[in-house]
């Protein structure tokens, strides 16, 4: 322990000498939070006043204009304009009439050109006992129009009113005959608890996304930064061990994430607190935390601090540079950032199974101490779950620093697992070898945006089925076929074109008949963390449901063979074809269905979705044919297909809001077991 205090306290004078973390760690929670609050409150307020004092432009067209005018007289902050061919003041103007006028677009055109903010157009006669018609013409684009509407919308609502009441009176009815049930509002809860009901919807992410940024740059600099100087071989020639040396940094970066996300914390408080950003008379708010939930929020930001910076610290010093682990980094702080806005998502609660998700759990947690919600036992599973993936997380870093390779750059740096990945998939590209998998991601980047962009363009055109089958055909199949044959790669080793055994494609039909089960029972799983709207639900049901033998068929084309061979040739065939000699086996298959799981969108099936790419690459990466995958990814859809065209077959295939029968696990684990056990017997195809 004693190596491990003296790296971190070389480490922690070294970092405190850079102005840079300086300011993110100090300057920037201790100044940027007054700053922005109490500069954005005073442009906001001389805005509002900027805007109450300018004049806006309106005009009153139809019968009873008079009468709005009169309300509207005395008010220095309306300049009423005429409309050319309006009527005059008190005709009848019926829509007829103003259509075939033209009055209406005069109105219009005017307001489009800036010389109107809103128009009034009124239809009918106030004298009947019919009803008025008024239409408030504006720009819900422009803030002057939006003001406009709101002040004429306010006049014609208490002219209203005097209209109603004077009819009543007209009957000999009191003002109340009406309004036979009056409500009122009435919140029981306490300032505190809506000043922790409104901190908890902004504050979790603000504290998750500080935290990471707090270990980002320290961990970038230690590790990568110090690679690139050269000063991290001599640390490495000391007598300290070298997972003294990675815990040392690791309590250096975990520990400059603390205190940078604890100074943030504070600082916004004490900003609400002392007065210096004042709340809307009408926000009656307590902006204040209990003592015992500041404890929890900090118990809770030390495993978190300790996760990220054990995860950037291994990820950083696999790069090469500096700026490689930037680049590497920061689409990570990206995807942190998605599981951090579950707090302000409503009706997200923190559950036992949310609890253990990582970052998820955490933003939850954060929540429910705001607002005094969380219990004991809730709270130690978010904190032991962390720490449990900040324990992992340093395994992962202290590997890295155990590797001469990765450290110092010699041997076959591209032989080490998960290196080429971090180093942009080096090596030239010669003509029969596959492609690099950096290309092949570029590939696959274009093919997620052509799908993005181009596919509600082909529905609008074609239809949803025809649509669907072009976008797989001509957006994902051509593309990944045509990138293998235009760069003269070989199409057999890329794409995995040998024939199957028969014995390989017995084990694939295995793995599918148990794997499919298991994929029901993720989906339900899944269910219990995120409900499935019924609305999808439903309308899943109806594009994959055939109430006809033909239709079945077309539907099995449409949503089973079709992205059987085009999903396949695109993940199983290009992707893992440059994955598979760039890193392990299993970094590859995890890579590929973690993409796969990715590309289909749908968070309410990325387990399912996920587990079911894990099956197809690990039998591709088996047998070095894309054929067995081809087969059970067109089996497994058509069983959709089929199990929703057939209302007998319904309750046996789930729908992922309840869960399938049990009998079916323990059958789905032994065909699954049997086919692995059939593939891992029986040599790849094209061996000896």
């Amino acid at each position: 322990m004693r190596s491990v205090w003296a790296v971190a306290r070389k480490e922690v004078r070294e970092t405190l000498r850079d102005w840079r973390t300086l300011a993110m760690m100090i300057g920037v929670p201790i100044l940027l939070y007054p700053v922005l609050l109490v500069a954005s409150q005073q442009l906001a307020l001389f805005g509002m006043r900027r805007a109450e004092a300018e004049v806006v432009r309106i005009a009153v067209i139809g019968a009873a204009a008079d009468s709005v005018l009169l309300r509207l007289a005395g008010d220095d902050r309306i300049e009423v304009v005429g409309v050319p061919g309006a009527p005059p003041d008190g005709a009848a103007a019926g829509s007829a009439w103003l259509a075939a006028a033209g009055v209406v677009d005069a109105a219009a055109a005017g307001i489009r050109a800036g010389s109107l903010e809103a128009v009034v157009v009124l239809e009918g006669n106030p004298s009947d006992s019919g009803t008025l018609s008024a239409v408030l013409l504006f720009d819900d684009t422009s803030d002057r129009s939006r003001r406009a509407r709101t002040m004429l919308r306010e006049t014609l609502d208490g002219w209203g009113e005097e209209m109603f009441a004077a009819r009543l009176l007209a009957q000999g009815l009191p003002a109340t005959f009406a309004r036979p049930l009056a409500v009122a509002d009435s919140s029981l809860a306490r300032p505190d608890e809506r000043g922790g009901y409104v901190l908890g919807r902004f504050l979790p992410m603000l504290l998750v996304t500080i935290t990471l940024l707090g270990a980002f740059y320290p961990a970038v600099d230690l590790a990568a930064g110090e690679k690139e100087r050269g000063t991290l071989e001599t640390l490495l020639t000391s007598p300290a061990p070298a997972f003294s040396i990675v815990l040392g940094k690791f309590v250096t970066v975990s520990a400059i994430a603390l205190v940078a996300a604890a100074l943030n914390m504070g600082s916004m408080f004490l900003t609400f607190r002392t007065g210096l950003f004042q709340l809307p008379a009408e926000m009656v708010l307590d902006i204040s935390i209990p003592p015992t939930a500041l404890v929890w929020i900090f118990a809770l930001l030390v495993p978190l601090a300790a996760l990220f910076a054990a995860v950037f610290l291994g990820i950083a010093v696999r790069s090469a540079s500096f700026k490689e682990a930037q680049n590497t980094l920061s689409p990570l702080m990206l995807l942190v950032l998605l599981p951090a806005l579950l707090p302000i998502l409503p009706g997200t609660e923190l559950t036992p199974a949310l609890a253990i998700v990582p970052i998820a759990g955490p933003a939850l947690l954060f929540r429910e101490l705001m607002s005094a919600n969380a219990g004991v036992g809730m709270g130690l599973l978010v904190i032991g779950s962390t720490a449990v993936y900040a324990l992992g997380a340093l395994w992962f870093a202290a590997d890295a620093f155990g590797r001469e390779t990765i450290l110092f750059g010699g041997g076959d740096l591209e032989s080490e697992p998960g290196s080429r990945v971090l180093r942009g998939f080096g090596g030239p590209r010669r003509r029969g070898q596959t492609p690099r998998p950096v290309h092949a991601l570029i590939v696959l980047g274009v093919v997620a945006a052509l799908n993005l962009f181009g596919a509600p363009f082909l529905g609008a055109a074609l239809g949803l089925e025809r649509a669907l089958l072009a976008s797989q055909w001509l957006l994902m199949l051509l593309p990944a076929v045509g990138f293998v044959l235009l760069f003269g790669y070989d199409p057999i080793e890329t794409l995995s074109l040998r024939r199957p055994s028969a014995r390989q494609l017995g084990g694939a039909l295995l793995m599918i008949a148990g794997g499919t089960p298991v994929a029901w029972f993720l989906a339900w799983l899944q269910s219990q963390l995120l409900p499935i709207p019924e609305e999808l639900v439903e309308a899943l049901t109806r594009l994959v449901s055939a109430d006809s033998f033909g239709r079945m068929v077309w539907l099995v084309f449409v949503a089973a063979i079709t992205p059987a061979l085009a999903e396949e040739f695109l993940f199983r065939g290009m992707l893992l074809g440059s994955t598979r000699n760039a890193m392990s086996p299993a970094r590859a298959i995890l890579l590929n269905a973690g993409i796969f799981a990715i590309f289909h969108l749908s968070i309410v099936r990325l387990l399912p979705t996920a587990w079911l790419g894990l099956l197809l690459a690990w039998v591709v990466w088996r047998t070095r044919s894309i054929w067995t995958s081809v087969t059970m990814h067109a089996l497994n859809n058509s069983l959709v297909v089929v199990l929703a065209s057939l209302p007998a077959a319904q309750d046996w295939g789930g729908d992922g809001t309840e869960a399938p029968p049990l009998i079916l696990l323990p059958l789905a684990v032994l065909l699954l077991g049997w086919g692995v056990r059939i593939l891992q017997e029986e040599k790849p195809a094209g061996e000896a």
